[in-house]
């Protein structure tokens, strides 16, 4: 009996009150995991952030059936754990390295929820411009002279925002896509790169807020989540007739409080800010801010409260986020507008040298090409 144990290829375990964080490794029949003991707590930080409320629900279930990531020898393993609710409230059971076929799964599932969301915008987003282009066209087919053009302007707007639409959806699927390239990343270079191409030609002004360390990832899929945040931002705060004037008196959010850390520019119709925090990384702005009850949705595909937006370029923040094993939410700023905080599987760290670039005061990027 005692050799059967032996090579059973699964871990024994006991979560103590069903408790998520801890975990009792009763016989460790499994040598490809290793595992220490979490009696105490602790084993929520060893679980992919994404994986961790999955994880949580399923432990309420009487029966325990959940898939899900650890990180073992640096890097995240996908882990099956089987267990049942004991009369005492203990959970109790196996978790075993996920097999192929176990994975595969997870993986057609996350595909069938992006053909699910595809289809959506389809039969939806997609059809009320295509409606639009026809119907146009066909109107310029009876119409001649500049009322005929007209026609034909707006048909070619529609168009163009389908193929906007497109290129979203096409890129929301390549972001869902889990990291595997990825790499210890100075993020400030990447904030920088993300701006020249967001922010240097709007009416708005980058601060970074001192040193933001470094972290494992993937720098481009990085600096889209970023264009796609300050975008968001300047989309919601800036207008094309009349610009806000921020107010100077405002407490920017963790902004430093040495001399050389002043706000952004007075005149730019909207400041971002960028920092660090305990956990990861925040973007901060001073706009108009995102209502709490809505702060879920925003994550969703096709929502958006801007008149020409696709509604794609939080999700994709979001699926970005998710692909390297992140969480992102949103919440209110100091200054009243939004603020979206990455949430890191690993802490980051500063880096070593100082200077101009790498001091505790801000860096302050203009836009319009000026810095």
């Amino acid at each position: 009996m005692s050799r059967q144990l032996e090579r059973r290829p699964g871990v024994a375990y006991r979560r103590p009150g069903g408790d998520p964080d801890r975990f009792v490794v009763e016989a460790a029949g499994e040598s490809r995991l290793d595992l220490s003991d979490c009696s105490d707590g602790g084993w929520l930080d060893r679980v992919a952030s994404a994986d961790r409320d999955r994880l949580r629900e399923a432990l309420e279930a009487p029966a325990v059936d959940v898939v899900y990531r650890v990180a073992a020898d640096g890097e995240p393993r996908w882990v099956h754990e089987r267990g049942r609710t004991t009369d005492g409230g203990d959970v109790v059971g196996y978790l075993f390295l996920a097999g192929e076929r176990v994975e595969r799964r997870r993986q057609l599932e996350r595909q069938r929820e992006r053909l699910d969301e595809f289809a959506s915008v389809v039969s939806h987003d997609l059809r009320n411009p295509l409606s639009v282009a026809v119907g146009n066209v066909e109107l310029a087919e009876q119409l001649a002279g500049d009322a005929s053009a007209e026609r034909m302007d707006r048909a070619l707007d529609a168009l163009d925002r389908m193929d906007e639409l497109i290129g979203d959806l096409l890129t929301l699927a390549r972001e869902g896509k889990t990291v595997d390239t990825a790499e210890p990343t100075d993020l400030r270079p990447v904030v920088e790169r993300a701006w020249r191409t967001a922010g240097e030609s709007a009416d708005a002004a980058l601060a970074i807020d001192g040193p933001l360390g470094t972290t494992r990832c993937d720098p481009e899929r990085m600096r889209q989540a970023l264009e796609n945040l300050f975008r968001n931002a300047i989309e919601h705060g800036t207008t094309d007739d009349a610009p806000t004037t921020p107010d100077a008196s405002a407490t920017p959010d963790d902004a430093p409080t040495t001399p050389d850390a002043s706000a952004t520019p007075d005149d730019a119709a909207v400041r971002v800010r960028v920092g660090r925090t305990d956990e990861g990384l925040y973007v901060a702005d001073d706009g108009p801010g995102i209502d709490p009850d809505q702060r879920d949705a925003v994550f969703e595909p096709g929502h958006t409260t801007a008149p020409d937006g696709t509604g794609f370029g939080l999700a994709i923040v979001e699926r970005i986020a998710a692909a390297h094993g992140w969480s992102v939410s949103v919440t209110e700023s100091r200054e009243g507008g939004a603020r979206f905080e990455f949430v890191y599987d690993e802490s980051i760290d500063a880096p070593e040298t100082s200077g101009p670039d790498t001091g505790p005061h801000s860096t302050r990027l203009r836009g319009r090409g000026s810095q």
